[in-house]
């Protein structure tokens, strides 16, 4: 058994290509472009200039046999005031000496830094691909949310890691009913004269990025696990959702022209991603991606949040309401995902508007 830091760009492309021949007979599991993940982890990365890391790979009798990435995020030790670091783009066969010895690398890296705990996955933070899936694992993941092999979880467990926090995902179909408790309270604040809804404008998505970047980053603030967006890194999701987004899968509601509150929902891209298997350079899957890509029936909710200055008066159950109607109208169902276990308002109000749970995530921690 041999762990060995990545230190050059044969070893992070071997990193990036690790998963896929992991999951290569997986029916389900589904890998992002390996060049958006290449420039996701190269240090020059928006992402990197407020963190650092060390990506690590396990390799028995010469084969390559796991993954692992250790970071430290300052941005959100200063944001909630604390000092633990994360592990993250974990993939390994299923045996504990191979997941003891990259646990073990990660570790002594992140004592190294000074932090007194650990917790993961984070791919690399909780504005990407975040948490262990530990219920759900009969169907393909929605875009941008993970998928791993039961056993997993296991392998944490064993290495002392515990629970800290669980995330949940709903789903909505287009025959699903709105309760009527949930109908009234949309009336009530539809009532409203001083409420407008309105699309993104994709043509000046740079300036809506900024509208959206201050709803979401207040929204959030006191969100457990919450990292703030900067401009640089909402400049990047810019680049990474314009190719794909819909304008019929935006909406901003504003309180006397005023924006109060957002969401994007995006078509659920991992049915081209999966022909594709992460790579352009086929044209025969490329083609069969592109054709895929028109017949997408199902989206995901990536995003939705309400300026805590106008919070109580239903605008949240108004954005729900509109994405039902004119989103879903659309696409056949919805993933709504993800929510904290313990946000029981935000439950409440998904399971009012006929909403149901069908995925599970786990967030561990470890003290150093």
């Amino acid at each position: 058994m041999a762990v060995v830091v990545v230190s050059a760009e044969k070893r992070l492309n071997e990193f990036v290509q690790f998963p896929f021949d992991l999951y290569k007979n997986d029916p389900y599991w589904v890998g992002e472009l390996k060049a958006d993940t290449v420039k996701l982890l190269k240090t020059d990365n928006a992402f990197w200039t407020h963190a650092r890391r060390k990506l690590f790979l396990a390799y028995q009798e010469g084969q390559l046999v796991g993954r692992l990435c250790a970071l430290v995020n300052d941005t959100y030790n200063e944001y909630h005031h604390e000092n633990i670091g994360f592990f993250g783009f974990f993939d390994c066969l299923n045996d504990v000496e191979v997941s003891h010895a990259l646990f073990a690398a990660g570790e002594k890296w992140l004592r190294e830094q000074g932090v007194s705990a650990v917790r993961g996955p984070a791919n690399p933070s909780s504005n990407h691909p975040y948490g262990l899936l530990i219920k759900g694992f009969d169907s393909m993941p929605a875009i941008m949310m993970p998928y791993n092999a039961p056993y997993y979880g296991e392998l944490i467990e064993q290495e002392g890691f515990e629970k800290v926090k669980d995330l949940l995902a709903f789903e909505r179909t287009r025959e699903n009913k709105f309760s009527p408790v949930f109908e009234k309270i949309v009336a009530r604040a539809s009532r409203s004269k001083d409420i407008t809804l309105r699309r993104i404008d994709l043509k000046k998505l740079d300036k809506e990025a900024q509208i959206i970047r201050k709803i979401y980053n207040d929204a959030w603030a006191n969100n457990w696990g919450h990292t703030p967006i900067s401009e640089a890194e909402i400049a990047d999701m810019v680049k990474e959702l314009k190719p794909i987004i819909r304008v019929e899968g935006t909406c901003v509601v504003e309180v006397d022209g005023v924006p109060a509150g957002f969401y994007i929902a995006i078509p659920n891209m991992n049915h081209v991603l999966k022909i594709l298997r992460g790579t352009l350079a086929n044209p025969w899957r490329t083609l069969r991606a592109l054709w895929a890509w028109k017949h997408i029936r199902d989206a995901r909710l990536i995003m939705l949040g309400i300026d805590p200055a106008y919070r109580k008066r239903g605008l949240d159950l108004v954005l729900i309401n509109h994405i039902v109607k004119y989103g879903v109208a659309i696409w056949d169902k919805a993933e709504l995902s993800w929510i904290l276990e313990d946000n029981e308002g935000i439950i409440r109000a998904m399971t009012e508007a006929g909403c149901y749970p069908i995925k599970r995530y786990r967030l561990y921690q470890k003290n150093l």
